[in-house]
């Protein structure tokens, strides 16, 4: 298991192994899972470690812990292991913190997800994008946790709507780009303009994913995961069987990459 306990980290180092599945040969996938309790408390700031990248962990894990409304420079401070001043120096609000911790948390995602696409199997980088989209237990929660507190932040100061805006178009524009080269390669039939489509998965993502991090009793991970992939199925023209499986890998190990 990654031992870096931060966000980014974990995120950019999913990766994928082949394993055979089935008699068709569908391709199946294991991924490794977020470690289920990955925001360990640091007992000092290691000399190599990026300062900033450290208070941004800790901030993460502040936000998740306490929410915006509960989020103080001191505690902060404390998690990342360093004085106020320290945090300060980096971030000029509770806003900024929020805004950054965000942004740092959703780079990371979208560029593991081009390197897929570059890979040139849209099918494998179709069910790898679903999979790492679920709120799992750990690090993919908490993401979904930053974004319900900086939405709760929009809605309170309209000025952070563009930011919001230029996060969540990261996401938009992968899923949109994925669409469109599956198309153009003859892997995908959507059965409406490929931006419509893309944008039609992303509101399930979004609904769905929401309502299982907020805890609705029938939106199990299981059944958001059965439910997403049926619907990019039948938007995008493939056979349900033809979709490759992929599991995140609890062993602990750190699998490579099947390309």
């Amino acid at each position: 298991m990654p031992s870096e306990d931060n966000l980014c980290e974990v995120l950019h180092k999913l990766d994928v192994q082949l394993v055979q599945s089935g008699s068709m040969g569908v391709k199946s996938a294991t991924v490794p899972a977020p470690v289920a309790a990955p925001l360990r408390r640091p007992s000092r700031l290691s000399p190599e470690s990026d300062k900033r990248e450290h208070l941004l962990a800790a901030a993460a894990r502040v936000l998740v812990r306490d929410g915006t409304a509960g989020l103080r420079i001191r505690d902060v401070a404390e998690e990342a292991g360093v004085s106020t001043g320290v945090v300060h120096y980096y971030f000029g609000s509770k806003d900024e913190i929020l805004i950054e911790a965000l942004r740092w948390a959703v780079r990371a995602p979208v560029e593991r997800f081009a390197e897929l696409r570059r890979d040139g199997d849209h099918l494998w980088a179709l069910a790898t994008l679903l999979e790492v989209s679920l709120p799992h237990p750990g690090i993919l929660f908490d993401e979904y946790v930053l974004w319900l507190e900086f939405w709760t932040a929009v809605s309170h100061d309209p000025a952070l709507l563009p930011l919001c805006e230029e996060l969540a178009t990261l996401y938009r524009n992968e899923v949109a780009q994925l669409v469109l080269e599956g198309t153009a390669a003859g892997q995908f039939s959507p059965v409406a303009a490929p931006n419509d489509v893309a944008e039609r998965l992303i509101a399930l993502v979004d609904g769905l994913c929401f309502r299982s991090v907020v805890g609705y009793s029938w939106m199990p991970l299981d059944h958001v995961r059965e439910l997403l992939r049926a619907f990019a199925c039948e938007q995008l023209g493939i056979a349900s069987d033809a979709l490759p499986t992929v599991q995140l890998d609890h062993s602990g190990s750190q699998p490579e990459s099947p390309h």
